[in-house]
């Protein structure tokens, strides 16, 4: 039997602790899509985009 070539996999977030995310809402995750990247041993996700800038202000909508 031969190695599978879709990588791409199905899976449901149970929980998201990164708090400061816009996505983030009561440790659910709302991002339609994720990535996800392994980097030393941890899982990081790559959607992850900050509910407020370093000033405190809203990010503004992307077009």
């Amino acid at each position: 039997m031969g190695m599978n070539e879709n990588t791409s996999a199905s899976t449901t977030v149970s929980r998201c602790d990164a708090t400061s995310c816009r996505f983030n809402s009561d440790q659910n995750c709302t991002a339609g899509q994720i990535e996800i990247s392994m980097s030393a041993g941890s899982a990081q996700c790559l959607t992850f985009s900050p509910s407020t800038d370093a000033q405190g202000n809203q990010p503004s909508a992307q077009q």
